[in-house]
């Protein structure tokens, strides 16, 4: 049963949206993130240095809804102070940990352009940017790294954002070699083992579906082939980030969604919360960031239709 069904899911909103506030203000600029070794962060994990990716994440997904203005709000204000002279985002709050990239960039700004912050001009700033770090095949690389060290590094999630943002900005003239990769990706199914930075085939679907669902331009090559894809994942794994963005893209799609809503509301702990799961990775190493409020968000946002 998906959203458009009958019946009523039993979820604690309200334990929920207190888990979200209080992870917030436990962090102040940012919500608290673990890494670790396992995907479930259930072995070794430790707090990591503060972040401002989580949040642009959190954001995307909450905004719009009245229960949560306040961490919206705080969010894109903390935005708006990190984002760097030159219209880049890090994705440390200490920048000499990594070098900007531009899946931090274009979330953030697509964040803080939704949310109505005045950042048109440096939205179109770091558009350049971008298209001037591509590969040799024209598609946008993710790091602006000066010391070449991390030249080359492509990710089809990052590419999906990257559009997003230049759809936004009515900028897509450039755009159509990564577009034509992300496409590639979906149809030959090369998501499926996930991408370098994103562990789950069902990431790439959700930042996908988070750009079709706005933009109607990218029907022709995108909807039909991502509909086939989300409807090949149903039920496919258990782990509550992945069910998470398959009920969210259904939703968008207007597909059925198996039955996976109802398993992410058995999910929610006595805690309001949803178990912790992880969204990213490193590239270079098995090592994984996420929590339980960034999972939370996402189940949030899965059954709002719900709540």
């Amino acid at each position: 049963m998906g959203p458009s069904g009958e019946g009523q899911l039993s979820v604690d909103a309200s334990a929920a949206r207190e888990v979200v506030l209080r992870s917030w203000r436990a962090g102040q600029t940012y919500f608290p993130c673990l890494t670790g070794p396992t995907r479930d962060l259930s072995v070794d994990s430790r707090g990591v240095y503060p972040e401002s990716f989580t949040a642009m994440i959190v954001a995307d997904l909450l905004m719009g809804q009245p229960e949560h203005r306040f961490v919206v709000q705080s969010v894109l204000e903390m935005l708006r102070r990190e984002l760097t002279s030159d219209a880049l985002f890090h994705f440390f709050k200490e920048h000499e940990r990594l070098p900007a990239d531009a899946d931090c960039t274009a979330l953030g700004l697509s964040v803080l352009l939704r949310g109505g912050a005045p950042v048109g001009d440096e939205a179109h700033l770091a558009l350049d940017r971008m298209l001037a770090n591509t590969s040799g095949e024209g598609v946008i690389e993710t790091y602006f790294d000066p010391t070449g060290e991390r030249s080359g590094l492509i990710d089809p999630v990052v590419c999906a954002n990257t559009l997003f943002l230049a759809h936004m900005l009515g900028r897509t003239e450039a755009m159509g070699p990564t577009l034509r990769h992300v496409h590639d990706v979906l149809v030959h199914r090369a998501f499926v083992d996930g991408t370098r930075y994103y562990h789950s085939p069902d990431a790439f679907l959700y930042f996908t579906a988070r750009l079709v669902r706005r933009f109607p331009q990218t029907h022709e090559l995108l909807l039909e082939p991502l509909r086939d894809a989300v409807g090949e994942r149903q039920g496919s794994s258990g782990f509550p980030l992945d069910i998470a963005q398959r009920v969210i893209i259904s939703n968008w799609l207007g597909m059925d969604d198996g039955g996976e809503s109802e398993v992410l509301a058995g999910m929610q702990g006595p805690d309001g919360a949803w178990p912790r799961d992880s969204l990213f990775r490193y590239g270079r190493r098995e090592i994984y960031f996420g929590s339980d409020v960034l999972t939370t968000a996402f189940a949030l946002r899965a059954l709002q239709a719900y709540l």
